[in-house]
């Protein structure tokens, strides 16, 4: 893969010394015959706190069953993930701070995107254990967030990493491997989506609220929509931003209007706080109208003060005239503010019809 804007692939699939974070996240759907599960991987490490962290959960559709947990490891080894592209690339934690998570992620000799990936945990709630190992094999070039996947963020830093948010997702990972929950494994396979994001990201331990869905469409088409420091409201819209991977491989940066719909998942971890599981997103050009709606209510991490959804979802809706289906992810990070300061973070698109 070639050099695109800023990223240049395989080169910067490697961890990057000197940022002062790195994330790489597993998300989407997976099947076991006719069960479906949600499924998170999430490895991260933040240089500017001096720790990492993992989030793994697995959804059980049918059994209506979430489990989660998000664990730390402090402070964060030196060799946590591969710098040296002439190695094999891998990401290794194994938390020792409030859980038991362990990541494991490997690519094969001379193919960083065909990655093998371990993770396990204890249940946050149960302590029942879940453990995933599975198989990611990218096929095309990846998604570019703002059409470039560099924005800069931190106009006083002294370095590209301190000035830049570096960010691209692979949308098209061909996956296979089995999951465990309890004492029951399942083979399981499915088309699965990995973000990688390094460089500044703002103060360890602090952040905006955000909202964000990611859609895999089945016209070939994937994309990613978002808004930082909003509070949804049922039925009220807001204005937000996607970015689309064509089937030809170039990345759009594009305006969209998102509305929350139907009624809210209230937070298990920070009272106050409700996350909507429906959320329409309309784009002007081109033209598309599409419904994110998750497949489980309950899809939370939960940690007090610090919760946040993600779950799997389904795709219904118009994409340039035609009709799409596909599968879906909702991401939602929200902090209960005053009903003032709500109102204030709403934006200017007014209530939808």
């Amino acid at each position: 893969m070639a050099v695109t804007d800023g990223i240049e692939l395989p080169r910067d699939h490697y961890a990057h010394p000197g940022a002062p974070s790195e994330w790489w996240w597993h998300i989407g759907t997976l099947r076991s015959g006719e069960r479906v599960f949600g499924f998170e991987i999430n490895a991260t490490g933040r240089a500017d706190g001096g720790y990492g962290f993992t989030q793994i959960m697995i959804s059980d559709v049918a059994n209506s069953k979430h489990y989660q947990a998000t664990s730390a490891v402090a402070p964060l080894p030196k060799d946590w993930a591969e710098s040296d592209p002439s190695k094999r690339w891998a990401v290794n934690l194994v938390c020792n701070l409030g859980g038991n998570g362990q990541i494991t992620m490997l690519g094969a000799e001379g193919d960083c995107f065909d990655m093998s990936v371990h993770a396990q945990v204890s249940d946050a709630a149960t302590g029942t254990p879940i453990v995933l190992d599975v198989r990611f094999v990218q096929n095309g070039p990846p998604l570019l967030v703002w059409g470039t996947g560099c924005e800069e963020v931190n106009p006083g830093g002294t370095t590209p990493l301190d000035r830049n948010n570096y960010y691209y997702s692979f949308t098209k990972l061909a996956a296979s491997g089995t999951i465990s929950i309890g004492g029951e494994t399942l083979p399981v396979e499915g088309t699965t989506w990995m973000d990688h994001e390094y460089g500044y990201f703002g103060t360890a331990g602090a952040g905006p609220n955000w909202v964000l869905q990611d859609m895999q469409l089945d016209n070939g088409v994937s994309l990613s929509t978002y808004r930082v420091d909003v509070v949804p409201q049922r039925d009220v819209s807001y204005a937000s931003k996607a970015t689309i991977l064509w089937p030809e491989g170039n990345s759009t940066f594009v305006d969209t209007v998102t509305t929350p719909r139907g009624t809210p998942y209230t937070s298990a971890g920070d009272p106050g706080v409700e996350y909507y599981l429906q959320m329409d997103v309309e784009i002007a050009d081109p033209p598309a109208t599409l419904s994110v709606v998750s497949l489980l209510k309950d899809q939370e991490f939960v940690i007090p003060n610090s919760s946040i959804y993600e779950g799997a979802g389904s795709v219904t809706g118009t994409f340039a005239g035609e009709t799409v289906t596909g599968t879906g992810w909702l991401e939602e990070k929200i902090k209960a503010p005053a009903p003032a300061e709500a109102e204030a973070l709403q934006g200017t698109a007014g209530p939808a019809a």
